[in-house]
């Protein structure tokens, strides 16, 4: 006999509102990557949180940790559910895929396509590998261009919308906002504690009205963060 199988639901006892977020017991490498994880979900720049999945299954973070993660990877959701409804973003997003998958496509055929026809001299087929090896190279290189195009395009666009919805997930970036500060003092205990060299443990943040760093470069063309060092 098939079972139909039920929805999880949330338990009732469970409210964001009574998550004590605590970071103890998490090492440097994950305190920091996770500051930048959430810090970045603010402005909706939603990281794939795969890492931190397969973190959590060789055993890296610890329990302690574990047990706030559902709730912590479900206001994270929220965020990441609100840019496909973002109006152009899907399509701008799809064209940029097939660009991408075009040109590497080309690529894989392109680059081996050279390497053969010169290693075994296949002088009769040269008239064609060689220029289109060459312009799946080339094509490759400009893609790197479009990329970074609609990446620009995509980032102005979310831009946009958070500007003309400044209540959308109100309560959720008040929340991300305790999060990444909270883990950027526990950061900064650890690094005091293990006398660490502050210049040599910077953070990647998105924000920038946190205390307890300085923010010793800004956003540019090529940088899209903030670079920040921990203050002694």
């Amino acid at each position: 006999m098939s079972r139909k199988s039920k929805k999880w639901k949330q338990p009732d006892s469970e409210k964001l509102e009574d998550l004590e977020f605590n970071p103890s017991g998490l090492d440097l490498k994950w305190s920091k990557n996770l500051t930048t994880t959430i810090d970045a979900y603010r402005i909706y720049r939603c990281y794939d949180l795969g890492s931190i999945e397969r973190g959590i299954g060789q055993g890296e973070i610890p329990r302690s940790f574990v047990k706030q993660w559902r709730m912590i990877r479900s206001v994270l959701h929220r965020f990441a559910a609100v840019t496909p409804k973002i109006s152009g973003i899907e399509k701008m997003m799809r064209r940029r895929q097939i660009i991408q998958f075009t040109a590497l496509i080309l690529l894989t055929l392109g680059a081996p396509a050279i390497v053969l026809t010169w290693a075994l001299k296949l002088d009769h087929i040269a008239w064609f590998t060689y220029p289109f090896g060459f312009f799946s190279a080339g094509l490759f290189a400009v893609t790197a261009l479009i990329t970074a195009w609609y990446n620009r395009e995509i980032a102005w666009t979310i831009y946009h919308y958070i500007e003309d919805n400044p209540d959308l997930l109100k309560s959720e970036k008040a929340l991300l906002h305790e999060w990444a500060q909270k883990l950027i003092r526990y950061t900064a205990r650890l690094i005091r504690k293990d006398t660490l060299d502050l210049d040599k443990n910077l953070l990647k943040l998105y924000s920038n009205d946190y205390d307890g760093v300085a923010f010793i470069k800004e956003p540019s063309r090529l940088r899209k963060h903030y670079v920040a060092r921990y203050k002694a």
